[in-house]
């Protein structure tokens, strides 16, 4: 089995106009059509002919940005399907120069020209780092995705944008910036384009699905963290150490792309909630490791501690809870319960959790990539 780093997925890419030239005319060819258009602002967008969009092969999407008279091209395109025409299927930072070179190509499917070195430099408007996580030991995506919906969402989190739909397939952690997806791979590749959280299938990708089923049966959960916006983008690269308004060649790299998923991991989910997936499994067992770990704390509070954490793990978890609190009491008395969680958490070790957190926990920490058609 091929052992590569690092996983990437979407991309939005900007370069200046005169560095990426359609052939026919450098401003607007009659190729382009006019897609929204407001005072001195304008997108163009370049679509594909009849015999591309069936001809299998992956293409980028393009579009001009006219804004006071400057243009713009922004490339926005799956760095796994590009390379793999898929992306269950893993990149790796060896892969920099074909997708480099593959992309250039694709381009010029559109009659645009541009060179290898405007792309390895063009700025980033978006990129959404990505993980596939197998599972193994019975554990199935969709009951994993169960339990993660029942976490306390951090208070930059839209608590009203979360989402978890298509049948418990997926979760998502929402603002309009960036959002952090959870969703069973396998099985969103067996649904229609509406319900799917990767809507842009590609028919190699869509064929997967019948190749795995061949095989021994694995759960693929993926994890995506998607930056839409460039100031989120800038502000997630600087709270890392990293240098802002990166270019291409700066966030293809395991390094960027695991310490994102890391972050958005450890600060929305092992945090403040590994204590809802614990093995205690009665609450007897809670109260006395509760009893053990606060030497000088008195039997009520014990009995309330195991009460918050019964409650918090039931039903859809701590949003239920929530929910029931503010309808009788203030959002403030809500943030003194929560709080309260805290001391739940701090006692909480990882070993003591199910073992899909330490599966989740490992392979992030590894970051070793998917191949389909080794690994499955």
């Amino acid at each position: 089995m091929r052992r590569r780093k690092k996983m990437i997925d979407t991309v939005i890419l900007t370069i200046e106009g005169k560095r990426c030239l359609p052939i026919e005319n450098p401003n607007i060819p009659s190729r382009w059509f006019l897609h929204s258009k407001s005072g001195r602002y304008e997108k163009h967008v370049i679509n594909e002919t009849a015999a591309q969009k069936h001809d299998g092969i992956y293409r980028p999407r393009v579009r001009t940005i006219k804004r006071a008279g400057i243009i713009y091209r922004q490339i926005e395109f799956s760095v796994p399907k590009l390379l793999h025409g898929n992306n269950v299927d893993e990149v790796s930072d060896e892969d920099f120069d074909i997708v480099v070179d593959t992309l250039k190509e694709r381009l010029e499917d559109f009659k645009i020209i541009t060179t290898i070195d405007a792309l390895k430099s063009a700025a980033v408007s978006s990129f959404h780092p990505s993980k596939n996580i197998v599972l193994s030991g019975g554990y199935t995506s969709q009951a994993v995705i169960k339990e993660l919906s029942k976490v306390n969402l951090t208070k930059r989190m839209d608590l009203n944008r979360d989402s978890f739909r298509n049948d418990g397939h997926s979760l998502q952690y929402y603002t309009n910036s960036h959002s952090f997806v959870i969703y069973d791979k396998i099985q969103d590749l067996k649904k229609p384009k509406k319900r799917a959280i990767d809507k842009d299938q590609t028919l190699r990708q869509l064929s997967l699905f019948d190749d795995i089923q061949k095989k021994e049966r694995k759960e693929i959960l993926r994890f995506e963290v998607r930056l839409s916006r460039k100031v989120k983008v800038n502000s997630i690269m600087d709270k890392m150490g990293y240098s802002k308004n990166p270019t291409f060649k700066d966030i293809f790299s395991k390094k960027v792309c695991q310490e994102v998923l890391m972050m958005y991991w450890q600060e929305l989910i092992a945090e403040k909630n590994l204590f809802l997936f614990s093995i205690s499994s009665s609450p007897k067992q809670t109260f006395e490791k509760i009893r053990k770990y606060y030497l000088s704390i008195k039997p009520k509070e014990i009995v309330y501690l195991v009460g918050l954490q019964q409650l918090c793990q039931d039903g859809n978890g701590i949003r239920d809870l929530r929910n029931l609190v503010e309808k009788k009491a203030s959002t403030r008395t809500w943030y003194r319960f929560s709080d309260d969680m805290k001391k739940l958490n701090d006692m909480q070790k990882i070993s003591g959790c199910h073992g899909w957190v330490n599966q989740i926990k490992k392979q992030l920490n590894d970051f070793d990539s998917l191949k389909v058609y080794d690994d499955l």
